[in-house]
């Protein structure tokens, strides 16, 4: 996989190519999934901590990736060693984007105006999966200033099926004529 973007990305995708060689591709994203909550902010300050010895911060990422893929200890120990630490969030959230779109899987944000039960919100993913071919994870969100209807954000796609977008189209519309 060519390597581009920023450098969390270059790591997760160099990760990414590892996971799939080894075939555990689930196994890798679970890991990444758990560092990134359990070595949270404060725990990252304390690693990039110059007054703490290097070899204590390395030992500390040791002890938080036993149990993990041997590739996924020696990477916390390189960015503790290089002092890259830092990355480790936007690592994990681009090796779960990286594999998402492996995997066919794109994310929406649904946005109504009112809460939707949960048959309502199994109806729009099921409806959008079916326009775009692809699997989609859904977050929703309430805002009632569209007033009814939906926004969805599928990747770079928008579609404002809102009644604020469409009264908001008719004003336009009126005050051009």
């Amino acid at each position: 996989m060519a390597l581009g973007g920023s450098a969390a990305r270059r790591y997760a995708e160099a990760m990414l190519d590892i996971a799939a060689r080894d075939g555990k591709v689930a196994e890798y994203r679970a890991a990444f999934d758990d560092l990134a909550q359990a070595i949270g902010p404060d725990a990252l300050r304390a690693l990039r901590e110059p007054s703490v010895p290097v070899q204590r911060r390395v030992d500390a990422t040791a002890a938080a990736a036993k149990g993990k893929a041997a590739p996924i200890a020696a990477l916390l120990q390189l960015l503790v060693r290089r002092d890259r630490i830092g990355l480790l969030p936007g690592i994990a959230r681009e090796f779960g984007e990286l594999v998402d779109r492996r995997e066919g899987i794109a994310k929406a944000r649904i946005a109504t105006a009112v809460e939707l039960d949960a048959a309502q919100r199994s109806e729009l993913v099921a409806r959008l999966e079916r326009a775009s071919g692809k699997r989609i994870t859904a977050t929703f969100v309430v805002d009632p200033s569209l007033i009814g209807g939906a926004r969805v954000q599928v990747g770079d796609h928008l579609i404002d099926a809102s009644i604020r977008a469409q009264l908001d189209a008719m004003r336009s519309q009126l005050a051009s004529s």
